[in-house]
């Protein structure tokens, strides 16, 4: 299959996240990739990601949780044991253990590489040639299912620390495998079944993982096989270095690989982790509310958990996390729907041994399958940490909530007393608060800790619908009076709706409840109620806008109400440019009438206070306003030659001049001489002679047609274009204009000009031809028109190189019906009697 590229995802966190599954791949000998290899190129391999897990730390826990992220890290490993590293964003679709085809380019810059990982490469195409090999259970009888292999080796120019290979197995033989032997219920036993101590330096350094992995399993004759793990120790402080590096498995029977750079058994077992299946557990964190509004994923920031931060204790694997892996027995978790209902139910510790009947999980399934747990976390067993001097943090004992989730994060804790967002970086106090309500989900659980001893809390979980809850919040019947009939639920995309004296709220999985009332909601209703284009709202309406107004969002748009209007939708490309020009804050105001499509070409208009918008599949959103819209409404709107707007108004032009691109041609606005329409063979010659920059400036008239013979005329600041059908656009200016229009312009015997002034002669002189002559300027003797037999005598002697040189004026009729007309170097005299012309 042929995949894709997606975008890379931005979170307010900034530490590494994790998910996917890492199927059993062979580790091979063979060689390191290729310092020198030629890309682009092929590779061929499986997908092998994992994370790098920043150093554990007892102070700053939030600073700490913001870091530079490096991310999920995806590898293409051959059958060779090369390894070459892609971006993870770049295979969005592609399972860990598929065999792969990737086309690489170029070495790209990504956080990793900037913390020293080796440079990934651009993934220029892939494919999946084959999925992920079926894992493999592990046995439930033997003693060791997860045997591991610890190799203790140093990267290349990196000396071995003080820390023993005794000191690494033991951490892996005691604490680590009690821990996850107690949390799996013996489903999955670690133990060290083969180790090599130091010996000679890697020939490569962290920055490649892999090669370092293949090093160390050479050393120990290793391969990586079902529930089989290498652990690689790595000297403390190693540059390029994370804390810890875990491979993804699919499931709990997958082995992996890991490093770790200290002994502590927090970071062993929590890369182990990583090597069964589990992604982070990390702090949701939202402004004042529990996971609605603005929010941040708190990376590592349940602190309660081994797959959040690494620190000295090692608390009861979280609810979410156990279900991911399977671990949640029936009996022990109390499982409620989105059924509307209350439920008391009395939860034991979390870390308590489980008692047939016990409840220890509250899980909370919601309508669009999300799942939240509660569990009470209590100073006792693994948890006994938490009621003595080992709990540096002041974590709390009390009800936690988390949320399952997938990809980056397989946990989220949720804050039960959420701070301002001013305060996340000092809040850890996250336990519900005893007898305070806590609304979640779609299905709206609303949350009330009755109490707790030592021995249990007692919850109670109301399922109330969000309709009734948003009621609620709205305040009640005193703000929109009673219900008018009873919720109807089977909408679109599974909404309801309940209708009250003063307004309606309507609901859906996807919107949340919202109320909507008044002009809008007649407005709505006309549009098609949540059926319609404008489909759901997603916020309740707004007022106290400018003038009086209020808006309200929906999923296919908004609308607007202002006194003087009443209720307008504006919705699609129209709203984004309304939208970029300030929405109602800015010139354009608000929406005065509704869109309005069906016109010429499928276009669609919509008026504002300011303008108007109007919309072509060709040109897109288009705003037209002041001066120049009245200029081209007289030239007929968009049913006129000038057709619909092809740009927006653009000024800021010389003079404080704009312009305004239609399909006919364009409009300019000057202070001094208002809006213009310019266009055809008019317009491009204009613009031959360098638009209002050049010597003609701005339109000072409009085009004007019906001249004789079929001809048309516009004037400039600096002259005009005169167009007809023999002679195309030509341009006059100057005192070449004036003296053409002493002479009648077009309608005197010289009529229209045939050419465009052509300067440079000698002496730099001008000159241009009209239809019955021509025009001369130098700035000697002014513009002269010269024409007739005289014209063609003069030219046979050579015109303005000739000895008469110029004409130094125009010619002059004699009493006895002759004609004569001077030059600088003679004059020529026409005889009325034999027609000839004599030079002296």
């Amino acid at each position: 299959m042929s995949v894709r590229r997606r975008p890379s995802v931005l979170r307010l966190s900034a530490l590494a996240v994790s998910a996917a599954a890492l199927l059993p791949l062979l580790v091979s000998v063979g060689p390191a990739v290729a310092e020198e290899r030629a890309v682009p190129g092929t590779v061929v391999g499986r997908l092998v990601q994992g994370y790098a897990d920043p150093a554990p730390t007892l102070a700053g826990a939030d600073d700490h949780a913001h870091e530079a992220e490096t991310g999920l890290l995806s590898w293409i490993r051959t059958d060779a044991g090369d390894a070459v590293r892609v971006p993870t964003d770049a295979l969005p679709a592609v399972e860990v253990g598929s065999t792969i085809e990737v086309t690489v380019g170029d070495a790209v810059v990504d956080e990793a590489s900037e913390q020293g990982l080796e440079p990934a490469l651009e993934v220029l195409g892939a494919e999946v040639l084959a999925g992920p090999d079926e894992p493999v259970t592990a046995s439930a009888t033997a003693p060791v299912n997860h045997p591991v292999t610890v190799v203790m080796l140093q990267p290349a120019g990196v000396a071995r620390d003080a820390t023993t290979l005794t000191q690494m197995t033991t951490v892996v033989d005691g604490v680590v495998a009690d821990f996850w032997d107690q949390q799996t219920r013996g489903a999955v036993r670690f133990g060290v079944v083969s180790s090599v101590d130091w010996g000679e330096p890697a020939t490569v350094g962290c920055d490649k993982p892999l090669e370092l992995w293949n090093e160390a399993a050479r050393r120990a004759g290793w391969s990586w096989t079902d529930n089989a793990h290498l652990l690689v120790y790595v000297p403390a402080d190693a540059p390029g270095c994370s804390a810890g590096l875990g491979t993804v498995g699919g499931t709990m029977s997958d082995g992996g690989l890991s490093y770790v750079t200290a002994i502590a058994p927090s970071v062993t077992a929590h890369e182990f982790g990583h090597n069964l299946g589990l992604g982070h557990s990390s702090e949701i964190q939202c402004d004042g509310t529990v996971d609605s509004g603005t929010c941040r994923t708190a990376q590592y920031l349940d602190l309660y958990d081994v797959m959040g931060l690494s620190w000295q204790e090692i608390g009861t694997l979280n609810a979410a996390q156990a279900a991911h892996l399977g671990l949640l027995v029936d009996g022990e978790v109390s499982r409620i729907g989105p059924a509307e209902g209350v439920t008391e139910v009395s939860i034991v510790p979390a870390s308590a041994t489980p008692v047939d009947g016990a409840h220890r999980v509250v899980d909370l399934a919601d309508i669009d399958g999300t799942r939240y747990w509660l569990e009470y976390r209590q100073a006792s067993g693994q948890d006994s940490w938490l009621g003595d001097g080992r709990n540096v943090f002041g974590l709390q004992q009390g009800v936690t909530l988390r949320r399952s989730s997938t990809g980056s994060d397989t946990s989220l804790l949720l804050d039960g007393s959420p701070s301002a967002r001013s305060g996340w970086p000092s809040d850890l106090s996250v336990a519900l608060p005893a007898g305070t309500r806590v609304v979640v989900g779609h299905a709206a659980f609303a949350i009330t800790v009755l109490g707790a001893d030592s021995t249990a809390a007692r919850v109670r979980i109301a399922v109330i619908h969000p309709i009734d809850l948003a009621y609620e919040r709205l305040g009640g019947a005193a703000a929109l009076g009673q219900p008018v009939a009873g919720r109807t639920c089977g909408l679109r995309d599974g909404g309801c709706f309940t209708h009250y004296d003063r307004g309606s709220i309507y609901w859906s999985p996807a919107t949340g409840a919202r109320l909507v009332d008044g002009d809008i909601r007649a407005r709505w209703g006309a549009l098609g109620w949540e059926p319609g284009r404008y489909g759901y709202p997603v916020t309740d309406a707004r007022c106290g806008l400018r003038d009086g107004g209020c808006l309200q969002h929906f999923q296919g748009g908004s609308i607007y109400w202002t006194p003087f209007a009443g209720a307008r939708a504006v919705d699609g490309d129209i709203r984004a440019r309304w939208g970029a020009l300030g929405w109602e804050l800015g010139r354009y105001g608000f929406p005065v009438t509704d869109a309005r499509c069906g016109l010429r070409d499928g276009g669609c208009l919509q008026h504002f206070q300011g303008g108007s918008i109007y919309w072509t599949p060709f040109a897109g959103a288009r705003a037209v306003d002041g001066d120049i819209r009245a200029r081209w409404g007289a030239l007929g709107w968009e049913l006129g030659r000038y057709g619909f707007p092809v740009t927006d108004a653009r000024c800021g032009l010389r003079d404080g001049g704009c312009l305004q691109h239609f399909q006919g041609g364009s409009i300019y606005w000057t202070p001094f001489a208002g809006a213009r329409a310019v266009d055809g063979d008019i317009r491009a010659r204009w613009g031959a002679l360098g638009w209002e920059l050049g010597r003609y400036g701005f339109p000072v008239t409009d085009a004007r047609c019906g001249l004789r013979d079929g001809g048309c005329l516009q004037h400039f600041q600096g002259g005009s274009i005169y167009w007809t059908p023999f002679a195309g656009a030509r341009a006059v200016d100057g005192d070449i204009r004036a003296r053409w229009g002493a002479l009648g312009w077009e309608l005197g015997y010289f009529g229209y000009p045939v050419t465009d002034a052509r300067c440079g002669l000698r002496g730099g002189g001008c000159l241009q031809q009209f239809q019955g002559g021509s025009i001369y300027w130098t700035q000697s003797t002014g513009a002269q028109a010269v024409d007739g037999a005289i014209r063609s005598r003069w030219g046979q002697l050579g015109w303005e190189n000739g000895y008469l040189g110029y004409p130094v004026q125009g010619a002059v009729r004699l009493p006895d019906g002759d004609a004569s007309q001077r030059f600088q170097g003679g004059t020529l005299h026409w005889s009325a009697r034999t027609g000839l012309v004599r030079a002296y």
